[in-house]
């Protein structure tokens, strides 16, 4: 097994300031809900809401639990007791790791949407589209990558690697 580097830790905060730029412009003049959808997403959330903050755009952040289990009514998903109506009437930015098969966001907005929202868009740090399922129009996208098993800047593989202030590709003949 090998770790191999995409992206350090000053390219990932210089995109996180890329990002958060282009998410003022298109707030600046409404407070914003940052929904994270993953633990993973958890690092990132936290960078991208502190860029976001600093341009002076209020937000507000809230945390559900979304992953793929078994059958249920949100297809191969479970979103965690979440009340989607108090997303009514609000400007909603979903934050998610990764965008991979894209069964998990695609849940999690189809979702909120029954809560009528003002805007929902998403936010991923990575864009993976070799396992994609799921046909997704991502608003703020981190990097691009082909394919392999992302880790790092709150990324992992079985809890490992997690803690990794830059992004990199599991090579391993199981991922």
């Amino acid at each position: 097994m090998r770790i191999e580097p995409l992206f350090t830790e000053a390219e990932i905060e210089a995109r996180i300031r890329e990002l958060s730029s282009r998410i003022y412009r298109d707030y600046a003049d409404s407070p914003l809900t940052i929904l994270c959808i993953a633990e993973g997403a958890i690092r990132f959330v936290d960078a991208l809401a502190a860029a976001i903050e600093a341009r002076g755009l209020e937000s507000e952040r809230l945390t559900v639990r979304a992953r793929r289990t078994e059958q249920t009514a949100l297809r191969p998903v479970q979103v965690d007791a979440f009340d989607a109506e108090s997303l009514d009437d609000r400007d909603v930015l979903v934050v998610d790791d990764i965008a991979d098969e894209g069964s998990t966001l695609r849940a999690v907005i189809e979702l909120i949407s029954l809560a009528e929202p003002r805007s929902v868009r998403t936010a991923v740090l990575v864009d993976k589209r070799e396992n994609r399922t799921e046909a997704l129009d991502l608003d703020y996208v981190g990097f691009e990558i082909e394919s392999g098993w992302v880790i790092g800047y709150g990324m992992d593989v079985e809890g490992e690697y997690r803690d990794l202030d830059w992004i990199g590709v599991l090579r391993d003949d199981r991922f």
